[in-house]
């Protein structure tokens, strides 16, 4: 659990998934003969927060609260994250 801990008011102002938004430098290997992508590699030394972006509800773009956008952003800042997907 976070150290950022949310009052029961705080938890119920959002679902309990909340996205928080990173940017991420991409390189893409393009094969020039056969006209294609051939690699999407995620340079992960470069991941930052997206300052502007922050976090938000999961499935919108509408503001969550600042302690449940703080507490939602130290758990992607301190926990490990899965494989990456590339698209949705």
């Amino acid at each position: 659990m976070s150290k950022q801990m949310l009052t029961k008011r705080e938890q119920t102002d959002v679902d309990y998934r909340v996205a928080v938004a990173y940017s991420v430098p991409v390189e893409v290997i393009v094969d020039l003969q056969e006209g294609e992508v051939q690699r999407a590699v995620v340079i992960h030394e470069g991941i930052a927060l997206d300052q502007e972006e922050g976090a938000r509800q999961e499935n919108s773009l509408h503001p969550i609260p600042s302690a449940v956008a703080k507490c939602a952003i130290e758990i992607a800042e301190t926990r490990d994250w899965p494989v990456w997907e590339h698209g949705y």
